[in-house]
């Protein structure tokens, strides 16, 4: 349940609030805030924050996206690692109660073959008291009844004490072997208790071997991280470097295009004015010309009507039909010439 409290995504945001209260804080105000979670699961998490603000400090605009997605790739990273120590956890567990066992079935075994040994010394120990007491018993009889006899009392002496110290010997042997068994076996309760401390401190050490290596590959992955973020940053800055550079390039050439087409517009429009001002001179001329000829038109009409006024009085008459032919040749003439001038001016 702490571990799923524990996410990225908490602890980042719990990070940036407690930054906001503008006051010292530490992970126990972290955990307060998300509501628990483990602190071999947020410490790592502090440190990958806190190596993300310098990026927040020099690139403002990072977006919110590239963050979350790097703090995804955190989450999984720790998940296995919690899934990790969580299945090293049981596995640790299960061979300390393999061992346990182990201990717990040797001592056992070693405690109840001891307890049937000195059963068994016990009752060796009782059947030589019996048997003491039986033989002093019978010597007492003997000495009571053999009390007239030196030799057969002497001998039941030498056989008493012959008796009494083969007794002893078999006590302090029996002594003997008892203090060797209870010597031996506290000695491998010693042994087993070193061998299962030994075991343990292995264990230990073993487990907190892991954990520095796992935490050394979760700094290294964070810093992986953290390089690919400042890549990325880095050919943003390009790639914007480059967009910039180009819209400037793109920027001029527009306008020197711009310029080049005001440039062009002015000289066209000079050049408007200019044949507005001819159009406007050569229709005045073309005006003029107009009424020029219309007024030589009318003198030649008039001549004409002259003209043929003096025909008719030279047809009247029966003389000069040549010169007549001549004239209004010419006139033919001269009228041809001024219908080409007419035509050519209505051209210009």
């Amino acid at each position: 349940m702490s571990l799923k409290k524990a996410t990225p995504k908490a602890v980042f945001e719990a990070c940036e609030q407690l930054e906001l209260q503008d006051r010292a804080w530490n992970r126990d105000d972290v955990r307060l805030n998300i509501g628990g979670g483990s602190f071999s699961v947020i410490d790592p998490l502090i440190q990958a924050w806190r190596k993300l603000q310098p990026v927040r400090e020099v690139a403002p605009s990072v977006s919110t996206d590239l963050l979350i997605q790097v703090a995804t790739m955190l989450e999984l990273q720790i998940s296995d690692y919690v899934g990790e120590v969580e299945l090293r956890d049981k596995e640790r567990e299960a061979a300390l109660l393999e061992l346990n066992e182990t201990v717990s079935d040797n001592l056992q075994r070693l405690e109840s073959e001891l307890t049937e040994q000195l059963a068994l010394s016990q009752q060796a120990n009782h059947d030589l008291e019996a048997e003491c007491s039986r033989v002093e018993y019978e010597l007492a009889e003997k000495t009571q009844s053999l009390l007239a006899v030196e030799f057969k009392l002497q001998v039941s002496e030498e056989a008493a004490a012959s008796l009494n110290q083969r007794l002893k010997e078999q006590q302090a042997f029996y002594e003997s072997s008892l203090q060797q068994q209870k010597q031996a076996q506290q000695d491998d309760s010693a042994r087993a208790l070193e061998l299962h401390q030994q075991q343990m401190n292995q264990l230990k050490m073993e487990s907190q071997q892991q954990l520095s290596l796992q935490k050394t590959e979760l700094n290294d992955a964070a810093q992986l991280s953290e390089n690919r973020l400042m890549r990325l940053l880095d050919q943003g800055r390009n790639e914007l470097k480059e967009l910039q550079r180009s819209s400037t390039e793109k920027l001029e050439v527009l306008s020197r295009e711009q310029q080049a087409d005001k440039q062009l517009v002015n000289k066209q429009n000079h050049e408007i004015k200019s044949l507005g001002a001819a159009l406007q001179q050569s229709q005045l001329d073309a005006s003029q010309l107009t009424a020029q000829h219309e007024t030589q038109l009318a003198l030649m009409n008039s001549d004409k009507l002259s003209m043929q006024q003096q025909l008719t009085e030279q047809a009247t008459e029966k003389g000069g039909l040549e010169s007549l032919a001549n004239s209004i040749k010419q006139l033919q003439d001269q009228m041809a010439k001024d219908q080409i001038s007419k035509a050519q001016l209505s051209k210009d």
